[in-house]
């Protein structure tokens, strides 16, 4: 009997194993494509969802992946990420189910475009994220404004950097820019320039807002002198 309990208090004192687990992260931006070094790439970091203790952390770099692939609307299920997509990749060593929290920040250029995105799923020992892997989608558009004498000019590009102008896929006709002065808002026109919107615009505006009116992606900017 003694060497039954003997032997069981040694199984239970038996560390359990950890095993690597593969995690790859993608973040795509609402209506458009993927994020990556062409904005800067985007800071992830993974978390124990209970403790808080960090399990890794990095940057996403990499392409916007192939456009067909990603905008055309591909069946659900169907990976669109091809080997050049942006992405971060690592291994995870969990020796049970774990539930994983992600915060990602970006782009990281223009400076001040970053949004922040926080969110967990169940991670399994050794069972890879399958698909195009943990993809996060970040709300937004990449705005910054600044006042040009008379005029403000605001200029916009969807998070990943695609760019907006007449007879793309993110034609300029469906952004609604303006500049806010209190409550009245001045319409900024396209400005002949990729992403480029302007107008005259009274003393006193201090914030550009900019909707894309097709994907619903809405952003917020202070204009700078």
């Amino acid at each position: 009997m003694n060497r039954l309990i003997a032997f069981a208090a040694l199984i239970a004192a038996t560390p359990v194993l950890a095993v690597p687990t593969p995690v790859t992260v993608r973040v795509i931006s609402q209506g458009a494509k993927f994020i990556g070094t062409g904005m800067g790439g985007v800071d992830v970091v993974l978390a124990d969802a209970a403790t808080g203790a960090t399990l890794a952390k990095g940057r996403i770099e990499g392409g916007t992946g192939d456009t067909a692939r990603i905008m055309n609307g591909s069946p659900r299920g169907v990976a669109v990420a091809d080997a050049n997509s942006a992405a971060f990749t690592a291994m995870i060593d969990i020796s049970e189910p774990r539930e994983v929290r992600i915060g990602v920040l970006g782009p990281i250029k223009p400076a001040g475009t970053a949004v922040a995105h926080v969110s967990s799923r169940w991670l399994i020992p050794g069972q890879p994220v399958v698909g195009d892997g943990w993809v996060v989608e970040l709300p937004g558009l990449a705005l910054t404004a600044r006042r040009d004498g008379g005029q403000v000019v605001a200029d916009v590009s969807m998070l990943c950097g695609c760019p907006i102008a007449p007879g793309t896929l993110w034609d300029e006709k469906r952004f609604e820019v303006k500049a806010w002065v209190g409550g009245n808002a001045v319409t900024l026109k396209w400005a002949g320039q990729t992403g480029r919107f302007a107008a005259a615009v009274p003393a006193g505006a201090k914030w550009v807002t900019a909707v894309d009116t097709l994907s619903g992606a809405t952003s917020a900017a202070k204009i700078s002198p």
